[in-house]
């Protein structure tokens, strides 16, 4: 029998099928690729040990080279080693300094991101990239993309909807991370991301949903209607009012009227001329500020337009919000336009509960969110006959093919087309023509 140091890394395992091994030639292998190598049945002891041998010398080879990255690297860049998995890739995207994740990135995008990064490191963490294919990452898309699983008291087991987005989201993240590992020199990470830039995964289509006009007017008179009932208080009553009907009157994004909170950061940048507002560890930024508005005129810049153009609003002009506007007491009118517990700026999370709360009682479907309200906007502007580049200057877009995806009332012009297209018939018959 050959002796141990002939054959390092040699072990014989189920079925009595031989492999070399790196952990039985080092604790830390440093993420060498191949910690497992199977060994060609029916080899010759001088063969398995030749074999052993120069799988050892390229795990050796391999560590020296680790030691000597740690060595002229900066230890404090990031916690993680690079150990060859997924999960050791996505931490390493998530901690190192020069990482998209951790510069111009809202804490909402942020909270985004780290909901994509877990779905990755919970299902296909243990991964090693150098084992994986594309076809492996469209089998991960399949299954993010299925339903999530419920049990009914009795047992019964049944699906909820396809969570296309879900999965679109999480393999764009896995784009994400694996390009920015090969900025870091990775050649594992560089191949899949090659070959992955050629395929193509099914998105979630646009929105169809809109906020109407019928739907801001039925919210308001619910949000009364709740106040009186002493159901929720007055002040937020009529806070809810104001944002909603801004967003739908303005056509503006819900963040351009509500603002933003995100946790306090030494040299943040913001854009110019947004007012702050520093609360312990948290900085909120809005522009829609009482201070704003001097003679119901709002000269504001928007998120969509990335802060550098302005608009101008006459907010006496718009009757379904400065009526609302003009109920706040004068007392009241200082800061953020919309407060929330506290005479403070509104959370997003207490915004959305509190606004589904209201349009329940109003009886505007659930499909139907806050922000579909900029799209209800646009839509009745569009059936009023508004010139689409008029529409797309309101909606601050830069390209006009974006706003056709605000308009949403396909319904109506299929009919409108249909009856023109009667008319022309009708006018056929009539002369003779047909």
């Amino acid at each position: 029998m050959p002796r141990r140091g002939e054959r390092p890394g040699f072990k014989i395992g189920r079925n009595n099928l031989a492999y070399w091994l790196a952990s039985q030639v080092t604790r830390d292998p440093m993420g060498f690729p191949d910690t497992c190598i199977p060994l060609p049945p029916g080899a010759t002891d001088e063969e398995i040990g030749e074999l052993c041998r120069g799988y050892t010398a390229q795990l050796r080879q391999h560590i020296e080279s680790e030691k000597k990255k740690l060595e002229t690297s900066d230890p404090s860049l990031t916690r993680t080693r690079y150990d060859g998995t997924i999960k050791a890739a996505c931490l390493i995207y998530q901690e190192h300094p020069n990482s998209a994740f951790n510069h111009n990135i809202s804490s909402t995008t942020r909270r985004g991101y780290l909901a994509d990064l877990k779905v990755i490191i919970e299902n296909v963490g243990h991964r090693r990239v150098k084992s994986c294919t594309t076809l492996d990452v469209e089998a991960w898309y399949r299954e993010w993309r299925k339903g999530a699983e419920f049990i009914d008291d009795d047992g019964t087991t049944w699906f909820g909807p396809e969570r296309i987005a879900r999965a679109h989201n999480a393999v764009a993240m896995v784009r994400t991370v694996l390009r920015f590992m090969a900025r870091l020199r990775h050649p594992d990470c560089k191949l899949l991301a090659e070959e992955l830039a050629k395929v193509k995964f099914e998105r979630e289509g646009a929105r169809e949903q809109e906020l109407t006009y019928q739907h801001v007017r039925d919210f308001i008179r619910a949000a009364g209607e709740m106040a009186d009932k002493g159901l929720i208080a007055r002040d937020r009553a009529l806070y809810l009012s104001i944002a909603t009907a801004a967003q739908f009157e303005l056509m503006l994004r819900q963040g351009d009227i509500i603002g933003k909170w995100q946790p306090r950061k030494e040299g943040a940048k913001f854009p110019g001329g947004i007012e702050l507002l520093h609360l312990d560890k948290e900085t909120w930024s809005g522009f829609f500020t009482w201070e704003k508005i001097p003679g119901w005129r709002w000269r504001t810049r928007t998120s969509k337009s990335k802060y550098r153009a302005a608009v101008e609003f006459d907010l006496q002009i718009y009757d379904l919000l400065f009526p609302l506007l003009d109920q706040v007491p004068v007392e009241e009118r200082t800061g953020a336009i919309v407060k929330g517990e506290l005479g403070l700026p509104i959370r997003y999370r207490t915004f959305v509960k509190a606004f589904r709360k209201i349009a329940q009682v109003a009886k505007i479907p659930d499909e139907v969110w806050s922000m579909d309200a900029r799209a209800g906007g646009a839509g009745e502007a569009d059936e009023a006959g508004v010139d689409t580049t008029l529409i797309s200057a309101g909606l601050t877009h830069t390209n006009v093919t974006t706003t056709g995806r605000y308009l949403r009332r396909r319904a109506k012009k299929i009919v409108t087309i249909a009856e023109a297209r009667k008319q022309v018939r009708a006018a056929g018959d009539e002369d003779g023509t047909t």
